[in-house]
């Protein structure tokens, strides 16, 4: 790019200009590199600093064609913040430009400007992430499970132990919806009567379909279908079973090579509580009832015992205050909540809104968990890039090394839909895409649960109905790096728009063969090779068409997709992105490729 007669390079992604690439340990050094020609009067000055401090004002020196400098960190983990001073002189009048990111957290390109509060920063995540997730978690297809909505293992089909004030369906396919008061709130919870044993009775569908792991929604005892109203974090909800059957339900996955993931509520619980005890339905004295409850100061009351601190207003989920002593301690003290189901074998936790939890506190979890367990995995529900995410004016430290492996992988899911519907370009993907790469630590990026839909979401075929383009999402899928995750029933081409909708009964009997189809052999494509799980990452476009190389080894896959509906041409080497693809793997940009329309294409080289 020029300013006036003067050539200025720098990008973010290429270790030319900035080595290592990426994310980078605690207290390694950093060579930064920029071009910069055009004038016989140029000085650079790299401005950095780490967030919260004073930044520091750095000559880069003089090296051929531009100017570079060494920078050592230090030892403290947290987010670096750099930009750049160009100072040039033309006929006699001396000129400053400010060189940075196109936004914040999208490194790439630079972008040039002339006052210095227009300019955003570059960022690099400073991390002491070195004990990876479990190989088992990395290398399993993950496949997720709103138990009530999957199968009913009794053999009669019988509802176990419905709730009062409660409605069961008349047929396992009849539609979700909710009973609600002109005020907006749930009268009454709908249930279809899946349980654990239906689980228990599916693995063998779920081993022959290629599942290594099963991410289950919340399974402890509660007034909702969903769970996340916690009633008892020490007990199975009756009409999911007992702990007996959880207990075989890990043994037996275990046995097929699958690990189950619980997933923890430790922001809030029911009002229907035995801790808040709004209704009394449990004999101990709950927080509700009376200021002498054992829980009373678990809770923040505004005005007892009506108006209390709950999650984002709705009264029925009261938050809890996860740093007082005797909570946390439930939590994850000796003989504690995390203690208890880890110990009986699950793979690990997934954290439910881990935003609104003290990161102490998911550091804390995660120690629980490795004292029960060292072979488990601590996944967290962040929405958007994790290595930059502020809630409540705080910056998250999620991925810098003590707390969670991987978070749910949001920004990919949003990415391919967006692509895919025409809302973003391929260029304007590979941005998106390479800035997680970028800001992530590396096992970070790789250990990120990937996936096209969840039970807070559009199913994916809802989002997507046209097949063609379905195929290419779920290609992509399991091909990118991360662990990807198929929510129940996707597989057999369920759709349903937001809650309850997207909340469903499996249709057993009634899949769509051609996307089970689909997705039996994208899981193959991703077990035939190690390249599609740790293999390395060079993403590409020209024009509208995307696509990556997975590298490992002497391995080489290259993906290419076509959104478009036409037919069109790629000469690889003239695609953007692929300028540092090692030496042994450059032969493969001399090819010339016809892409049928609207596909997805996988070359294994």
């Amino acid at each position: 790019m020029y300013y006036r007669n003067l050539y200025i390079d720098y990008n973010s992604f290429y270790e030319g200009f900035k080595k290592p690439f990426g994310a980078i340990v605690t207290g390694q050094e950093i060579l930064f590199r920029l071009k910069a020609t055009g004038s016989d009067h140029i000085e650079v000055t790299l401005v950095m600093a780490q967030e919260g401090k004073s930044e520091q004002f750095l000559k880069m020196a003089p090296e051929g064609d531009g100017f570079y400098k060494v920078v050592s960190t230090g030892a403290e983990p947290g987010l670096l913040f750099y930009y750049f001073i160009i100072s040039f002189s033309e006929k006699l009048v001396t000129h400053t430009i400010y060189v940075g990111a196109q936004a914040p957290g999208i490194g790439g390109e630079a972008v040039l400007r002339e006052n210095r509060w227009d300019v955003v920063p570059y960022q690099i995540t400073l991390h002491q992430f070195v004990e990876p997730a479990p190989s088992w978690y990395k290398d399993a297809v993950f496949y997720q499970i709103f138990v009530d909505r999957f199968y009913n293992g009794h053999p009669e089909g019988k509802v176990l132990n419905p709730k009062k004030n409660s409605f069961v369906y008349a047929t396992w396919e009849d539609t979700p919806m909710y009973i609600k008061d002109c005020q907006g709130s749930i009268t009454r919870w709908d249930f279809f009567g899946g349980n654990l044993e239906g689980v228990l009775k599916k693995l063998d569908y779920l081993q022959e379909l290629g599942i290594g792991g099963i991410y289950l929604n919340p399974i402890f005892k509660s007034r909702s279908n969903h769970k996340y109203d916690t009633g008892d974090f020490l007990a199975i909800d009756e009409m999911f079973g007992s702990e007996e059957i959880f207990q075989e339900l890990v043994l037996e996955a275990q046995k097929r090579g699958i690990r189950i993931v619980l997933d923890g509520v430790f922001n809030h619980v029911g009002a229907d509580s035995r801790y808040f005890n709004s209704f009394g339905s449990y004999p101990e004295l709950g927080a509700a009832q009376s200021p002498d409850s054992p829980y009373y100061s678990w809770f923040n009351f505004f005005q007892y015992p009506t108006d209390y601190e709950c999650w984002w207003g709705v009264k029925d989920l009261p938050n809890v205050n996860e740093n007082n002593p005797t909570y946390r301690n439930f939590i994850v003290g000796p003989e504690g909540v995390i203690e208890k189901w880890t110990r009986m074998g699950i793979g690990g936790w997934r954290l439910d809104v881990a935003d609104e939890l003290p990161d102490d506190f998911i550091a804390d979890i995660r120690s629980s968990m490795q004292k029960a367990n060292p072979d488990t995995v601590l996944l967290g529900e962040v929405w958007e890039d994790a290595s930059n995410k502020i809630a409540y004016g705080q910056r998250r430290r999620y991925l810098l090394g003590k707390e969670i492996h991987g978070t749910m992988n949001y920004p990919f899911k949003n990415g391919v839909i967006d692509y895919l519907k025409g809302h973003l370009k391929a260029r304007e993907l590979y941005h998106r895409l390479m800035a997680l790469k970028e800001n992530y630590p590396r096992e970070a990026f790789y250990s990120a649960l990937n996936s096209l839909g969840t039970h807070d979401t559009k199913r994916i075929f809802t989002e997507i109905s046209d097949k063609e383009h379905l195929k290419i999402a779920v290609g992509m899928l399991f091909t990118f790096p991360g662990v990807p995750c198929i929510y129940y029933g996707d597989e057999a081409g369920m759709k349903g728009e937001a809650d309850p909708d997207n909340r469903g009964p499996y249709p057993w009997g009634k899949e769509d063969p051609e996307i089970m189809e689909m997705y039996r052999s994208m899981i193959a494509l991703r077990k035939s090779s190690p390249v599609f799980v740790g293999g390395e990452l060079h993403p590409f476009y020209q024009e509208n068409t995307f696509g990556y190389l997975r590298l490992q080894g002497e391995e080489a896959s290259l993906i290419i997709i076509n959104r478009e509906p036409e037919d069109v041409r790629l000469v690889l080497n003239d695609a953007l992105g692929l300028d540092e693809v090692p030496e042994q793997f450059r032969h493969i940009l001399t090819g010339e490729y016809h892409l049928k329309a609207k596909s997805f294409n996988v070359y294994q080289l």
